[in-house]
């Protein structure tokens, strides 16, 4: 079996922005997908997902590639015949293959590509009554949004519709972390998004210890008392990973994202 080098996509489904994209339906058998050199495409999944690259194509150079979210970003540097890749569907554990070629001239075949599933009809059939608009659902957007942003290569980094950038007076945030390990961990603030009346900053820990730690999201608040569902304070709290590796060691940073209905600096008031 050929080495694979897996890329893991951390967060949930993304809404699609920007060029039109072709979609194509998985439906167990490999979807062919041109890439053109020297030309980056995009491909999109129903998701979160891991996606297995051959490994010489990135040891040797002839592809870049780079994960955002639900989105691989492929740039081929030179031609190669079709390889297989291979995709696991977070949500779901489905898994789908690709096989990626890549052509000097590749014509009109650099349009996003979608990857749908084929499903039964039944399982399309619309309820009756759609059922009602969950409330957190605007905090696990902004959530999405700022990871996107946060993971998005810099020049495909751009706010979505109705998103502003809000500035923020601090820079560490240690003292929200109420927990006895605070002192091993560094929280820093990255930076600020709202929209619809809520606000996303976004904090990075480090760990400073030579051993692991483990984030309890739990403790993450700008007051002394908990509150049921999320950190005192906070609306909602998103994280892709909690453990940290042991100071500069690969893996001893994690990014998390605090949603708030005032703006940070107003909410951490407390913890200083």
């Amino acid at each position: 079996m050929k080495r694979l080098v897996w890329g893991a996509c951390l967060l949930g489904l993304l809404a699609a922005a920007g060029a039109r994209a072709e979609t194509v339906e998985w439906s167990r058998t490999p979807i062919p997908v041109i890439l053109g050199v020297g030309v980056e495409r995009q491909v999109r999944f129903e998701g979160p997902a891991t996606v297995g690259v051959p490994a010489e194509l990135l040891e040797t150079g002839a592809l870049r590639a780079e994960f955002a979210n639900d989105t691989a970003y492929w740039l081929a540097t030179e031609p190669f015949a079709a390889r297989r890749f291979r995709v696991r569907l977070e949500r779901t554990g489905e898994f789908v293959l690709l096989d990626v070629a890549a052509v000097a001239d590749a014509g009109g075949a650099t349009e996003p590509l979608e990857v749908r599933i084929a499903r039964p009809e039944s399982d399309a059939i619309a309820p009756t009554h759609a059922p009602a608009a969950d409330p957190r659902d605007g905090a696990v957007a902004l959530i999405r949004d700022a990871a996107r942003l946060d993971l998005a290569p810099p020049r495909l980094a751009a706010l979505p519709a109705g998103t502003v950038a809000v500035e923020t007076a601090r820079t560490d945030a240690g003292a929200l972390y109420r927990h006895p390990d605070r002192a091993r961990m560094r929280l820093t603030v990255i930076g600020q998004l709202s929209r619809g009346g809520l606000f996303v900053t976004t904090l990075e820990a480090a760990n400073r210890s030579p051993e692991p730690v483990t984030i309890d999201v739990r403790r993450l608040r700008p007051g002394p008392a908990a509150r049921g569902g999320a950190a005192g304070g906070f609306a909602a709290v998103g994280w892709p990973r909690a453990r940290l590796a042991p100071a500069g060691a690969p893996g001893f940073t994690a990014r998390l994202y605090v949603v708030s209905r005032e703006p940070f600096d107003r909410v951490a008031e407390a913890a200083w």
